[in-house]
């Protein structure tokens, strides 16, 4: 069973601003794909999350923070490496950042 967890997700723009959002996800890269559609949505931090290198997932339960690089998490969900739960919850993933492309 995937335990979900709460994070903080934040990175900073290029005036040396932090930004952060709170999300609930699974895994690290779930949580930075979740607070980086929740920056993709606001008018107000929309252009700078794609300028930046990295975010910073804090998890809230077990304290600890990491740091997810930006060009990594996009290579990361367009691997096919592991079986086909791995591959549906990519494709879920980069789903909802497409989305919000959209929106």
């Amino acid at each position: 069973m995937v335990r979900i967890q709460r994070c903080t997700v934040r990175f900073s723009n290029s005036c040396g601003v932090e930004r952060s959002t709170e999300v609930e996800a699974a895994s690290v890269f779930e949580a930075a794909c979740r607070g980086w559609a929740k920056f993709k949505s606001s008018d107000e931090t929309f252009d700078e999350s794609y300028r930046t290198d990295e975010f910073i997932i804090e998890v809230h339960e077990a304290p600890k923070t990491y740091k997810v690089n930006l060009e990594k998490l996009l290579r990361w969900l367009d691997e096919r490496r592991r079986g086909p739960a791995d591959g549906l919850h990519r494709k879920r993933l980069r789903k909802l950042l497409d989305a919000n492309l959209n929106e």
